[in-house]
């Protein structure tokens, strides 16, 4: 039962074509969930009128007439799932500049005050899955610049990710950079174990990625010192997450002797 399913019975519907009814109903019947999401449907042998009347009030209560009524993300996911990916990308940028431009456009309608970040996270992974990490990385240093705490961390360490990924590394070397130093000094609780944590083992993981790309990049001297940390947080690591990290630890190291 997804929403798809439940609009394409509505456009089925509005045509008040009687003898639709019967595949409506199969299609009804399909499963416990479609037959609750396609509810006060009209059994074969109604009018035309019940049908359509049906299919409007379901329209009218989730999807409404207006297109301008309907989010963004709408139209890009159906341009994306259709192949139309530039066009979904321009309209998904077009959005973003909206926000740099307006951040207003981020205030919760139930708390004015405050601001909400998701829209920015959406647009991050929907940037990601059309390939464009560009603009990903982009939303991605907004969403980070007003995230606090432990959130503000973890949104950091992916905006590394995404500037080794888009060939960034100086920037990659110090974001990590800053984020070994605000993990030192940093007094909240949230972080005081973060070594025994699933952020370990990223913060080890992404070290050596980037210590990789930067002796790919020809870059030895940088990738020996990031190289230094990475095995200084490896060494911190409980034994049970440092084993996730060897493999690609050993390949790293490898590949940075190798080069220098």
């Amino acid at each position: 039962m997804t929403d798809e399913l439940r609009l394409a019975a509505v456009l089925v519907g509005l045509r008040g074509d009687v003898a639709d009814l019967p595949l409506l109903h199969e299609v009804r019947e399909t499963t416990y969930d479609t037959w609750c999401g396609l509810g006060g449907m009209p059994e074969p042998g109604a009018s035309a009128d019940a049908l359509r009347e049906w299919a409007k009030e379901l329209d009218e209560s989730l999807f409404g007439t207006d297109p301008a009524d309907e989010p963004v993300d709408t139209w890009t996911g159906l341009a994306r799932n259709q192949g139309m990916t530039e066009l979904a990308r321009v309209a998904l940028i077009r959005r973003l500049d909206e926000i740099v431009m307006d951040q207003g456009r981020l205030r919760r309608p139930d708390a004015p005050r405050k601001l909400t970040t998701a829209p920015l996270r959406a647009l991050t992974h929907d940037f990601e899955g059309l390939g464009d990490r560009i603009q990903a990385l982009r939303a991605q240093r907004l969403y980070v610049s007003l995230r606090e705490g432990a959130a503000r961390v973890v949104a950091r360490l992916d905006q590394a990710r995404l500037e080794r990924a888009v060939g960034q590394l100086p920037q990659a070397a110090r974001t990590l950079a800053d984020l070994r130093d605000t993990l030192a000094a940093s007094e909240d609780d949230s972080l005081r174990d973060w070594r025994c944590g699933s952020l370990g083992r990223f913060m080890a993981k992404e070290h050596y990625r980037l210590a990789r790309a930067l002796a790919d990049a020809g870059e030895p001297e940088e990738a020996r010192a990031l190289l230094t940390a990475a095995e200084a947080i490896l060494g911190e690591l409980p034994e049970v997450a440092a084993k996730t990290v060897r493999e690609l630890a050993e390949e790293a190291v490898a590949r940075v002797w190798e080069v220098s």
